[in-house]
């Protein structure tokens, strides 16, 4: 009997990113339909928890997200920022297309985040695994599907 291989695949994580108002409302009614970095995980990634940053400054949206485009590949031009990524002309070289947005009711502000949960707004990404209180606290708020 031979050794059989085990394909050990990585699981999807999830993780905190900032994003400023501006694109979440774009993101929030549609506009953009892509969430443009200029990284990518070392891990697969299937949801993002969006970090709102000022005036906001709260925990708000949580994305799906579908496999990252990564540039030149080019993307549907159905959404704000898809043509610059397609021309080159954007300095992020990972689209991540959303396909699924939800809202949090009632956003985490970032006093809450801090004290309870001792989270910083993230300047790259964050593995949500790194903050397993502030997740189940998550997971009980109320939430809503916008998409």
């Amino acid at each position: 009997m031979t050794d059989q291989m085990n394909l050990d695949f990585m699981e999807p994580k999830e993780v905190f990113l900032s994003i400023k108002p501006e694109f979440v409302e774009l993101l929030a009614t549609r506009k953009k339909t892509y969430e443009f970095r200029r990284y990518k995980p070392n891990e697969p990634v299937k949801r993002i928890w969006l970090y709102v940053t000022r005036p906001e400054c709260m925990l708000k949206y949580i994305a799906e997200v579908g496999e990252p485009v990564e540039y030149p590949t080019q993307i549907p031009e159905d959404g704000i920022g898809n043509s610059d990524f397609n021309s080159g002309l954007k300095v992020s070289k990972f689209a991540y297309p959303i396909l699924h947005l939800d809202e949090l009711i009632e956003g985490v502000p970032l006093d809450t985040l801090r004290k309870q949960f001792h989270f910083n707004p993230p300047q790259g990404y964050i593995y949500t695994d790194t903050f397993p209180d502030l997740v189940e606290f998550v997971n009980g708020c109320e939430i809503r599907r916008l998409y």
